[in-house]
């Protein structure tokens, strides 16, 4: 008799538990843009990610190792990029949504610069390497992401305008990076970018 006493609060803890679980269920389908309780841009992000990839892909240094860099969708909603000593780089939806695809290898060889800059990746290209021509982490890795680009026959001119069209979408959170501070990289990417430089 005690075990049946015991599994009755047991099934009844349950059963609210599923009942809490229904109604949130319920309540997620019936958000803005989540149809049918489906993920919201699933068949979307599968296109951004596979961008990312593809973009990425074409950055991406001849002699790195085939699995020093992974490249992926953000789950923030700030527009941005980033990079882990790891080797992955994220980008967001909103960035990817934003850049065309020159301006997005700009974005990610940004990121790859980090990687290089920190020495998180090895075998990167003696040219690719002691970028002092600009101060600081960020005019670093802006360096490395321009000699990045012509190494791969890419636009290095995309990074300068990757970071004004960044700059201009910034709103004016206190966490996010400075719409001016980009904007003065910008303009200093435009002299360093420049075929021959």
């Amino acid at each position: 008799m005690a075990v049946a006493n015991q599994a009755v609060p047991r099934l009844a803890i349950l059963l609210l538990v599923l009942a809490a679980l229904a109604s949130g269920c319920s309540a997620l389908a019936t958000r803005p843009g989540m149809a049918d309780g489906a993920l919201p841009d699933a068949g979307r992000d599968s296109a951004r990610l596979a961008r990312v990839e593809r973009v990425g892909g074409r950055v991406t240094p001849a002699d790195a190792a085939p699995d020093a860099i992974a490249f992926g969708l953000s789950p923030r909603d700030a527009l941005g990029a980033w990079s882990w000593a790891d080797g992955r780089i994220r980008a967001s939806r909103a960035l990817v949504d934003l850049l065309d695809d020159d301006e997005l290898a700009a974005a990610l060889a940004h990121e790859i610069g980090h990687l290089l800059d920190g020495g998180h990746i090895a075998g990167a290209p003696a040219a690719l390497s002691g970028a002092q021509g600009a101060p600081g982490l960020e005019g670093r890795a802006d360096v490395l992401a321009c000699r990045i680009l012509a190494a791969r026959g890419e636009r290095p001119e995309a990074l300068p305008r990757m970071l004004r069209a960044v700059a201009a979408h910034l709103g004016d959170a206190a966490d996010g990076p400075d719409p001016v501070a980009m904007l003065r990289r910008a303009e200093d990417a435009d002299r360093f970018c420049r075929p021959g430089s």
